[in-house]
């Protein structure tokens, strides 16, 4: 074998890997990208000295280099199937807004039109001086508040203003605190840093079941990732096979079920955890009313996303915490679940949070429940 055919193969395969990285991380800074390749590639150069030498040692130098050319071919062909399949993934996949994960691809896509304020969060700028004679609702929340996959004039707080002010003479604001992941806790900080010093006449919060988890995320069952989250958040094909793998791991039981997980640490009323997310939204509330701003709170159902779900305690003990402080709550079970596995109600194939359409629906309930309070 020619040292020109071991050089050409050679050539080749590095081409092609610079082909595959361009593509997984073409939208990187120009420096950041020739960093990556370099280290990359600089890698697979010793790697292939390496190899080189050990193959010479072994079988030879005709035999070495005859065995690197094939090898090359092989790596060569492979690194074009992957390209080739990444762009027929993203074809094939092009409706898909979003996942429910921020380092996925399709996340990192559909964000790229997402737009942030000053507070950082999904919503126009404002003035935190109330114009006079505007009603000013503040609706803090976590990703169901802030929209995956839907555009913003689609999510109920955006759909809330449009129909309050053609509705009543007077002008309405609903600002939009929402930002995925976020739980009790993290709303808590959003109501005294952020949303106070804005004045709102009354605070919507928006609640979940993985709310009462607090930041302390080290005994939540995850499944094991193999997949690094740059190539996650660069490319659909790795990001489905990660999607893919996890899905299999909880199939067969190698993580534990975060139902089962959630009723240990939640199913007892009187367990510290319990107690420690009680007492966090119990200062959600006394908080607003330390301040005389009227709250209410609309609840998501874990049955929405997920069936088969056995953590609506959670939700049953949040609405007899509601009950406790007088507070109006709706429970949004009334609305969604009688569509139960339509994904019409999916911002996604992907992504169970709720689309525009959803939004409309608890929109319309969130008039009739709160309405006549925003009746000024």
């Amino acid at each position: 074998m020619s040292r020109r055919a071991l050089i050409s193969t050679t050539a080749i395969f590095f081409f092609s890997v610079c082909l595959l990285l361009l593509t997984l991380f073409g939208d990187r800074s120009l420096f950041s990208l020739l960093w990556v390749s370099f280290k990359i590639l600089y890698v697979i150069g010793l790697s292939y000295l390496a190899l080189w030498f050990l193959l010479s040692r072994l079988l030879g130098a005709a035999c070495g280099a005859t065995a690197l050319v094939n090898l090359s071919i092989a790596l060569t062909a492979t690194v074009l199937l992957l390209i080739g399949s990444e762009f027929a993934l993203r074809f094939a996949f092009r409706d898909v807004s979003s996942v429910g994960d921020n380092l996925s691809y399709f996340q990192k896509r559909w964000g790229t039109a997402v737009r942030y304020n000053t507070w950082g969060f999904r919503e126009r700028d404002f003035d935190p001086k109330k114009p006079v004679g505007t009603y000013r609702i503040a609706v803090i929340g976590d990703s169901l508040t802030f929209g995956p996959g839907i555009r913003e004039q689609e999510r109920f707080s955006n759909l809330l203003e449009e129909r309050l002010n053609g509705k009543h003479g007077q002008p309405y604001q609903v600002l939009n605190f929402g930002r995925p992941g976020a739980e009790t806790t993290d709303e808590l900080g959003f109501l005294t840093l952020a949303v106070l010093s804005n004045k709102p006449d009354f605070i919507l919060l928006q609640w979940y079941i993985n709310d009462v988890e607090g930041n302390d995320k080290s005994e939540t069952p995850r499944p094991f990732t193999i997949i690094p989250p740059d190539l996650r958040h660069g490319s659909a094909l790795f990001y489905l096979v990660h999607r893919g793998l996890s899905h299999a791991q909880n199939r067969l039981g190698w993580v534990q079920d975060y139902d089962q997980y959630m009723s240990a640490h939640f199913g007892d009323p009187n367990s510290p955890a319990s107690l420690k997310a009680t007492a966090t939204l119990s200062t959600f509330i006394e908080i607003c009313r330390k301040f005389n701003i009227p709250l209410g709170l609309v609840l998501f159902s874990d049955s929405y996303f997920n069936p088969a779900s056995n953590l609506d305690f959670l939700l049953e003990k949040t609405l007899g915490l509601c009950k406790e402080h007088s507070l109006r709550c709706l429970d949004t079970r009334g609305v969604l679940l009688p569509m139960q596995g339509d994904r019409k109600l999916w911002a996604s194939r992907f992504d169970p949070h709720p689309s525009a359409y959803a939004n409309q629906l608890v929109t319309d309930r969130l008039l009739e429940t709160f309405g006549d309070m925003w009746s000024r």
